[in-house]
């Protein structure tokens, strides 16, 4: 009103009625727009209304004003952002734009057009809990955000991690975005930057530098394309030329070679244009640096590093870093990979598709790639980083015949049978020419000191050992690629390697009625691996001196001297036969069944005709022949002294003796079926089963003209002293007959 009344009176009632009213009105609507926006903007109510989820987003600044709507001008502009575990942020001294008003109504926030000063940018990685992008409500679509241009002609860089990025340039950036997972567009941008700088740790790598950047992203939702997979929607065109820093060859913390800035110029030169997941042809990169400092020797590093890429049909990469001392790192390599595409969440995947050759002694990231070259070895790993001595041509990530790689020192696993060998190893690998072509390669793997345990209990290792060696390798007779895939063979040796405690076995073992108690022993074992790391056959012999053991409630003590042969019976992993194995037990003691300790008993029992099932629960089944001193502790293992008749006495004291029979365990139940044992002066029959908290069974013996037979049913005994003998026949027997064991697969 002020305004209006210092108008000359004669002019405003000059003014037709129907004019002078709705002018007012505006003039009244604007002011208080200046004064509702501004207030708006310079006091807590805009922070209060933007910064809604401050975990998510916050905008902050210092002071904003707005002299017409929808126009906005703000200094001291703070943007922050966290999404997953990634922080990032945009500064800028000044930022002007325009804003559609109307378009809030619709949920829309639309900015035609943003012009900032003095911008400054970057991101973090964030160590704590990944912030999720907010689901989409069905029916209740998110804001959507569309800027159709963000322009700066000061954009200053900013700092990304540990890089540091710095230079004078213009910038121009559009996009759309639906909030709650909707789809997103990265319009049409670029980015142009002169005397670029970057560093990292505070050592420069680059310095004016030329940096031209254009990209654009297709439209897409987070289902259909996250974190490195956006790069399979965008288009992308990076020019860089600089000088580039020396580099020096020097030591970490843990005494590994690393290069690090030094003095020196050398030239980074890079034009390439990734489309959709692609290298363009055309595309190139090439950098050049002295190398500085001297080796291990103290001799100066010769020449400089000079490492291309040239995109045609295929990628070309080609690598040099010279090397003087015997143990300096150096790297001649010129690979070509068929194709353009390139697999930036799976670079291993580029093997299959190289051809070239690679000398040198390099420090790899990782070693994967070296079991990958035995198809079908998903079961032996190497992890972490490592250092290499390679000497190899490949042809289709094959190595061909003369190739060798030697890895001095890696940490190295293999899973055979649920149950994981791993320790510090070396590893050489080397290749041979097969039939009409084959490539054959060979790798032994020797572990200084190795661990084994399951794979369900890993921190409780139950061999420990020195020596393992492991080679893998194609028989002869495979005539193409092809049949390599499938005939990788391996085979596991290691010996005396020492037990810890012989109760880690009792997960093999139906506890309830057979377990170790205490002890420790030895092992070791000759393992031959069919392809897939599963057991085709193999021999291991365990030794335990003065073991503890619990069988059917007898406490045993003695050694333990075990000579297994495994062999596969069919196609299942753990399902092996165990014919001819040997079991010896010497110098046991237990108390016997008439309450006195029995010392220097022994018994020695062959597998005539044996399977075992290792998938829980494990599953043992064998006709088994036994020698031993005496029958003292199949006695003891039905009753007490006192409930047997006095002449039993002659049976157990009768001495050696050869028992036959078969021996069944399956989860927490142990069966004894048709066991038979005689000398020239007794004879005894006898079925057991052991399980459930029950005792069931039957008993026969003969001493001359005396016989007599007992009855065992829950625990309590019945004796049978006429007819014992056709009593005992009628019995049933514990066990159906044992089916055929398949033939092994064969190899």
């Amino acid at each position: 009103m002020t305004l209006l009344r210092r108008l000359p009176r004669p002019r405003w009632t000059a003014l037709p009625r129907w004019l002078r009213w709705p002018l007012l009105a505006l003039v009244s609507l604007y002011l208080l727009y200046l004064l509702a926006a501004n207030v708006f903007l310079n006091t807590g109510l805009a922070p209060w209304a933007i910064n809604r989820k401050p975990d998510r987003f916050t905008l902050e600044w210092d002071r904003a004003v707005s002299w017409w709507p929808g126009l906005v001008d703000v200094h001291g502009v703070r943007l922050r952002g966290h999404t997953m575990q990634v922080r990032w942020q945009i500064d800028a001294e000044r930022a002007r734009g325009r804003i559609e008003l109307l378009a809030l109504f619709g949920r829309e926030v639309h900015m035609p057009w943003i012009e900032a000063d003095e911008v400054t940018g970057g991101t973090q990685h964030d160590d704590g809990p990944p912030i999720q992008p907010q689901p989409p409500v069905p029916g209740h679509p998110g804001w959507l955000l569309r800027f159709d241009r963000i322009h700066t002609d000061s954009a200053r860089g900013g700092q990304f991690g540990a890089l540091k990025f710095e230079g004078t340039g213009s910038a121009q950036f559009a996009f759309y975005k639906r909030l709650r997972s909707g789809p997103m567009r990265v319009l049409p941008s670029w980015a142009h930057y002169g005397q670029a700088r970057i560093s990292r740790d505070g050592h420069e790598w680059l310095r004016e530098g030329r940096f031209d950047a254009d990209f654009a992203m297709d439209t897409h939702t987070r289902a259909q394309a996250q974190g490195l997979q956006k790069l399979d929607k965008s288009v992308i065109r990076l020019r860089l030329l600089g000088q580039t820093t020396g580099l020096a060859l020097q030591r970490d913390d843990h005494g590994r070679p690393v290069f690090r800035a030094a003095a020196g110029t050398g030239k980074a030169d890079l034009d390439v244009r990734w489309v959709r997941g692609e290298l363009a042809a055309g595309s190139r990169a090439q950098w050049t640096a002295p190398l500085l400092g001297t080796d291990a020797d103290g001799q100066p590093l010769p020449g400089e590093l000079d490492m291309r890429l040239n995109v045609d049909q295929d990628l070309h990469v080609q690598a040099k870093v010279p090397g003087a001392a015997a143990d300096a790192l150096w790297l001649d390599a010129d690979l070509r990979f068929q194709g353009r595409r390139v697999p930036v969440r799976d670079f291993g995947s580029l093997i299959p598709r190289a051809s070239g050759h690679l000398q040198g002694r390099w420090r790899f990231a990782t070693l994967d790639w070296i079991p990958a070259m035995f198809p079908r070895t998903e079961w032996l790993q190497l992890r972490g980083e490592g250092l290499v001595d390679a000497d190899v041509r490949v042809q289709a990530g094959q190595l061909t015949a003369g190739s060798r790689v030697r890895v001095p020192e890696v940490d190295a696993s293999a899973q055979v049978m649920a149950t994981r060998f791993q320790g510090s190893a070396s590893a050489d690998l080397h290749v041979e020419a097969g039939e009409k072509g084959a490539q054959v390669p060979t790798l032994v793997m020797q572990m200084q000191r190795f661990v084994v345990a399951a794979n369900d209990a890993l921190t409780k290792p139950y061999i420990e050992g020195n020596d393992l060696q492991l080679t893998l390798h194609t028989p002869p007779g495979q005539h193409n690629a092809a049949a390599l895939r499938s005939s990788t063979y391996g085979r596991l040796v290691f010996n005396n390697a020492r037990v810890p405690d012989l109760r880690a076995y009792n997960r093999y073992l139906p506890q309830q009625q057979l377990r170790f108690e205490g002890g420790t022993g030895h092992v070791s074992g000759d393992l031959q691996l069919l392809p897939g790391g599963d057991i085709g056959q193999g021999d291991i012999q365990l030794q335990a001196v003065d073991a503890q053991l619990q069988a059917a409630g007898l406490a045993l003590r003695g050694d333990v001297d075990a000579a297994l042969q495994l062999k596969r019976g069919e196609l299942k992993a753990r399902n092996f036969s165990l014919d001819t194995s040997v079991i010896n037990l010497r110098n046991v003691s237990f108390t016997g069944n008439d309450g006195k300790p029995h010392t220097g008993w022994w018994a020695r029992a062959l597998i005539e005709r044996g399977h075992t099932d290792w998938t829980p629960p494990v599953l043992f089944d064998a006709d088994v022949q036994l020698d031993m001193r005496d029958v003292g502790f199949l006695m003891a293992m039905y009753a007490q002294k006192r409930d047997f008749p006095k002449w039993i006495d002659n049976v157990v004291d009768a001495g050696e003796t050869r028992m036959a029979g078969r021996v069944h365990w399956q989860d927490e139940q142990l069966v004894l079926d048709n066991m038979q044992a005689s000398n020239e002066r007794f004879d005894v029959l006898a079925r057991l089963r052991l399980g459930k908290g029950r005792q069931d069974g039957s008993l026969y013996a003969k001493w001359g003209l005396l016989s007599a037979a007992l009855e065992l049913q829950g625990g309590q005994r019945q004796w049978h002293l006429l007819g014992a003998r056709k009593w005992y026949d009628e019995q049933p027997g514990m066990l159906a007959a044992p089916a055929a064991t398949p033939a092994a697969p064969a190899e």
